[in-house]
């Protein structure tokens, strides 16, 4: 916040008066749409913004040193680096209440309460679109752009409340946005009709959401194509719902594709690839389920946690720090206006001033660190928690392709005895054809060691390391013992595992001795639930 202190004394220096330049399109001023240029590469953009401003400054073009930060401020927000939009967004405030550039301070409230409204906390949100409200209405900003300001703020409360759930308050702020545009233009306003058919999709009316939303994808596409990571998102939360999963599939992806194209909305990645997930959970892709999982939670990692605790700290820390900023300034000014009067009371207020000031200190870096104590511990209770569940998942998605490679390996051993069966059969039809016989059984063969191999395939597939495990912890076990140990963790029975070897219960019985013999197991030890837990 240190730039706030070198901005002030050059402010006082400018003196040009405040433009009126507008954009004039309305629909520029859409919080929720991105950064809609052709120019992917924002370091560049954010580079000519940065260098726009300096040089406006130098003429003392204050205005368009403004308009330069906003636009910096915005890419920030659409990248998802909130800290420096807050930060900008805070100096072009600081330019606008100098030069009381009212038109500019419509948008820079809009701008903060949509930052507050990203890390969901609505109430100082709403203070910063009323304060943004309350500065449209000011009597000396002209018709046109007053009814433009009111329409985006409008806008951008109805999208907040629909997201907090408040679908009547958001349904009237969406009515009060229609009435002021249709003062200013008698075209169809596609981002209106758009938030109309998010409100349907949450209201359970599915079908009169699709009818509204199809129809504005081509003017999308043209004018606003990176707004297509939200509008795909939310078509593919309405197909989710009516189960027609193909579709809902098809627009997730096409989600993605549109975010990673222009480099917006990174804060959507990780819940479309949640949802994604979920939605390959209903149609039994359960490996595409968990790939698209752990991307959700890779991403949430690395995009420093959006909406988490940390970035909301962010605000919250700076917001403190601006408000002491601002105190203490007031105390100087104060101090300044008494030292004419009065050089004795000087002395004694600034010393009450900086005993305020080491006290408050005091008091906030104390509910600072309790803060970030409490705030650590519920990160890792929350951590732990995660872990178990995604403990959990694993252990049942391996249970369950468990019990399907058990029941092939059932499947092989019917297979096998019906083969006998009919082996047996064969052996006992007339002799006079003994020597068609003879042709047919030597044709019927039972290759165990191929049944074997296929199960064995199949069953390290799905137990990764459970061989690893027992070759590290019982080096002297063969390879028999392996099949032994595999056939035990399924669960088979003796009978079961009989039948699979091709060899006797006795032999089974016997080979089980061997192998707690070798495992060195007590005899209160269960076998099938020691080697269950490997």
């Amino acid at each position: 916040m240190k730039i706030k202190y070198i901005l002030i004394p050059l402010i006082t220096i400018f003196s040009i008066k405040n433009s009126t330049a507008q954009d004039k399109t309305i629909s520029s001023e859409i919080e929720n749409t991105s950064l809609n240029s052709k120019f992917t590469n924002y370091d560049s953009l954010l580079y000519i913004h940065n260098k726009d401003k300096l040089e406006s400054l130098k003429i003392r073009d204050t205005t368009n040193a403004i308009n330069a930060i906003i636009k910096a401020s915005k890419i920030h927000t659409t990248t998802g680096n909130y800290s420096k939009a807050y930060d900008g967004y805070w100096e072009a405030l600081i330019y606008s209440n100098a030069i009381s550039d009212s038109i500019h301070k419509v948008t820079i409230y809009r701008k903060l309460g949509l930052l507050y409204s990203i890390f969901r906390r609505s109430e100082k949100a709403e203070e910063y679109f009323n304060l943004s409200l309350k500065t449209a209405k000011d009597k000396s900003i002209d018709s046109i752009i007053k009814y433009k300001a009111l329409n985006d703020t409008y806008y951008i409360m109805s999208s907040h409340n629909r997201e907090q759930g408040n679908y009547g308050l958001a349904k009237k702020y969406l009515d009060s946005c229609r009435i002021i545009y249709n003062r200013i233009s008698k075209k169809e306003y596609q981002f209106l009709n758009a938030e109309q058919g998010y409100i349907y999709y949450h209201e359970g009316k599915y079908d009169l959401a699709i009818k509204l939303l199809l129809p504005s994808e081509s003017y999308f596409k043209t004018y606003y194509p990176a707004y297509l990571v939200i509008y795909y998102s939310f078509l593919g939360d309405i197909y989710l719902k009516k189960e027609e999963y193909h579709k809902g599939e098809y627009y997730y992806l096409k989600s993605l594709d549109f975010s990673k194209r222009y480099q917006s909305h990174s804060n959507y990645i990780p819940n479309l690839y949640q949802k994604l997930s979920d939605l390959y959970f209903k149609i039994n892709k359960k490996d595409l389920a968990y790939k698209n999982l752990q991307l959700s939670k890779n991403l949430t990692e690395q995009l420093f946690g959006v909406r988490s605790f940390s970035n909301t700290d962010i605000l919250e820390i700076k917001d403190a720090h601006r408000i002491e900023n601002e105190k203490q300034k007031k105390k100087l000014e104060a101090a300044r206006l008494n030292k004419l009067e009065q050089q004795q009371k000087i002395l004694f207020f600034r010393n009450i001033a900086l005993l305020v000031s080491i006290l408050s200190l005091i008091i906030i870096s104390g509910v600072i660190i309790w803060y970030l104590h409490k705030r650590r511990k519920s990160e890792k209770f929350d951590y732990l928690n995660k872990q178990q569940l995604s403990k959990e998942k694993n252990e049942e998605v391996l249970a369950f392709k468990n019990r399907e490679l058990t029941s092939s390996a059932l499947q092989l051993v019917q297979k096998d005895e019906l083969i006998l069966e009919i082996k047996n059969s064969l052996g006992k039809l007339n002799p006079s054809n003994k020597r068609e016989i003879n042709k047919i059984l030597t044709k019927i063969k039972i290759n165990k060691n191929l049944d074997w191999e296929e199960f064995n395939a199949r069953f390290i597939s799905v137990n990764k390391v459970f061989y690893r495990k027992l070759t590290e912890t019982f080096p002297e076990l063969t390879q028999r013992d392996h099949r032994l140990c595999a056939l035990i963790k399924l669960k088979f029975s003796s009978k079961e595992i009989s039948n699979f070897l091709g060899i006797s219960m006795e032999s089974v019985n016997t080979s089980r001795y061997r192998l707690r013999k070798k495992m060195n197991l007590k005899k209160s030890v269960n076998l099938s639930e020691f080697i269950g837990r490997l």
